[in-house]
């Protein structure tokens, strides 16, 4: 087992036992169980697969999300948007949306990211150079703009996955698309958790996850469904390089800056 994984799931199992003493009697082996939340199981096959991802150099998948929104907290209206990304650690990603009439596609190459409008012709670029959870947090604190699907991408994901976690159980294994999956679902503070993760040891990359706003009135949830994985697409340094077109509008975007990128004022221009 992954070193770290291993130090994760002891560190959970000790938690939730909270000290219980180990007993050889069924009775106290069934109460120890009860007082342990958290199935090793689950942990282990969760994490195992977020170890997994956050250590692929190289990857791509496309993806269908659905959400819901409650409205007058009553009713719930369900937004659908798709798309798909491609990653390599290290120098960049790419990523395509699509919701409604609304398209965007997102470039990082290491320097600069790009928010690209290609039905509306135009785009905001600014220079960044960090991590992509670092970018990730100053694009959202910036704009408000959350990039789709963008915990998945982050190799910080194990630790993401298992914050806050008070219980988990393994379901046993179904199918989704003639695919054998384990079927996990996990509780936290404010949301509760499904995810279905492949059953192949050498490829456990998960396939759907179904996540329930508790804190919230209705419950909403959000449903994705991850597909195409491919760990050799076209991800050479042009994929993840932005060039607009002559004559697009450039529009810059309030990012905070890093040591590296200025403060973005409001303006138009014409392509560079």
């Amino acid at each position: 087992m992954n070193t770290k994984l291993h130090r994760i799931l002891l560190g959970l199992t000790l938690l939730c036992l909270s000290g219980a003493a180990a007993a050889s009697d069924k009775a106290a082996d069934t109460a120890a169980a009860e007082t342990n939340p958290i199935d090793p199981q689950a942990a282990e096959i969760v994490l195992r697969s977020a170890y997994f991802l956050a250590d692929l150099p190289v990857f791509s998948f496309s993806w269908f999300l659905s959400s819901d929104e409650v409205v007058d907290d009553r009713e719930k209206i369900t937004f659908v948007e798709s798309g798909s990304t491609t990653v390599k650690r290290g120098t960049g990603f790419y990523s395509s949306r699509e919701r409604g009439n609304t398209y965007r596609d997102y470039y990082f190459n290491g320097k600069e990211f790009s928010v690209v409008s290609p039905n509306e012709n135009f785009y905001a670029s600014a220079p960044f150079t960090g991590t992509y959870d670092d970018l990730m947090q100053r694009v959202q604190a910036g704009t408000g703009t959350t990039l789709p699907i963008w915990t998945i991408l982050s190799a910080d994901l194990p630790a993401k996955l298992v914050a806050g976690v008070e219980a988990a159980a393994y379901l046993g294994t179904t199918h989704i698309a003639g695919q054998e999956v384990h079927h996990i679902a996990f509780t936290s503070p404010d949301e509760d958790w499904q995810i279905w993760i492949s059953t192949d040891d050498d490829a456990p990359f998960p396939l759907m996850l179904i996540g329930t706003r508790t804190d919230l009135k209705g419950w909403p949830q959000q449903r994705v469904t991850l597909m195409d994985w491919n760990l050799a697409p076209n991800a050479d340094a042009e994929r993840f390089k932005f060039t607009p077109d002559k004559g697009s509008i450039r529009v810059t975007f309030p990012m905070p800056a890093n040591a590296d990128t200025g403060n973005a004022a409001a303006s138009k221009e014409g392509g560079r």
